[in-house]
């Protein structure tokens, strides 16, 4: 050290014991903040992965590494989580994902079998893995690739369920989810921000919209107001019920009939057909009379208008059957059953 200058090879004493040279280890710092990690493996689906079969990989979006690859990476400056870009080099196809263990064979990688799809790789395929940083997504659109997805009562929730086992999201991704013991597809369409292909999903609180399913057909609205009334909806012999019961004559029945009063004088029958006398509500000179039981019950087809009595013009609406406080009718004539003992 001359006049203030430092020499490569001046070292500052710290401590009285420890030489530091604060030059070299900036340097060694910027340097290990410039590599990334990137490395080429042979990738297989993880249902190929040594041990018991671990079916719940194929609906995450997460990969499985060798050991020798943590090693490497506790080396570098890499954040957290582990994101990283897996591409085909031979097709150009490339998409994110996220590390779930460290315990493939050395030189292999473990990939979910939609992954594999959609890099277009085989068992065997040479993949290269390179470490990326991410931005944390805020919106993310879907959509569905088959309609049963609609089957679903909650599918935010079911979503938001699944993607617990995703630490990424590409655009033209066709990731899998299991539910009910049935698979649905998905198709990440946009994604937010945009600036980059794919987004990281941890620890963010994310938009989720839905684009219809492949395959969805709006239903079509009938415009005649037979679809807000089933009685007039055709029947399967193609007559409508409106036809069956003359409903035309019907309606012209009672337009044309006198309106009921609201009060009126009546008498109630007995199960047995004595008539009862009851009270007078009201004198009305138009008040209507109602039929006996007996009549009832051997007129019962008169209250039904049907197609066969489209003939009679001049019947109108039978009036309505106002029994007394205490009386039931039941639509057919009632027996008392005979009491033993007294006939004994």
């Amino acid at each position: 050290m001359f006049g203030g200058y430092y020499d490569d090879d001046d070292v500052e004493m710290t401590g009285g014991s420890f030489p530091v040279d604060w030059r070299r280890a900036a340097q060694a710092t910027l340097q290990s903040r410039n590599q990334t990690f990137r490395e080429y493996f042979r990738c297989y689906p993880v249902v190929m992965l040594p041990g018991t079969e671990r079916e719940n990989l194929n609906y995450g979006g997460k990969i499985i590494l060798p050991t020798s690859a943590l090693n490497k990476l506790t080396r570098l400056n890499i954040s957290y989580p582990m994101l990283f870009e897996l591409t085909n080099e031979e097709v150009e196809l490339s998409t994110h994902a996220g590390v779930l263990e460290f315990i493939a064979e050395e030189g292999r990688v473990y990939l979910p079998q939609w992954m594999m799809e959609r890099l277009a790789l085989q068992p065997g395929s040479l993949v290269v893995v390179a470490s990326t940083n991410l931005p944390m997504g805020f919106f993310v659109k879907i959509e569905p690739q088959s309609p049963d997805f609609l089957d679903i009562s909650d599918p935010k929730a079911v979503l938001e369920n699944a993607l617990r086992n995703f630490t990424t999201l590409t655009v033209d991704d066709i990731f899998e989810i299991k539910y009910n013991n049935k698979i649905y597809r998905i198709r990440v369409l946009e994604i937010k921000p945009a600036n980059k292909t794919g987004i990281s999903v941890v620890e963010t609180d994310l938009e989720v919209d839905f684009a219809p399913p492949v395959g969805y057909v709006e239903p079509s609205r009938m415009n005649t107001p037979m679809s807000n009334n089933p009685s007039l909806l055709p029947t399967p012999d193609g007559h409508s019920m409106a036809t069956l019961i003359g409903y035309a004559d019907l309606v012209g029945a009672s337009q044309s009939s006198a309106s009921l009063p609201a009060t009126q004088q009546s008498s109630g029958h007995r199960l047995s057909g004595r008539p009862v006398a009851t009270g007078s509500i009201s004198s009305t000179p138009s008040a209507v009379s109602v039929p006996s039981l007996a009549d009832a019950m051997r007129k019962g087809s008169e209250f039904a208008v049907t197609a066969r009595d489209k003939a009679d013009k001049d019947r109108s609406i039978p009036a309505p059957l106002r029994l007394p406080f205490g009386q039931l009718f039941f639509g057919y004539p009632v027996v008392p059953v005979k009491d033993s003992t007294a006939s004994a």
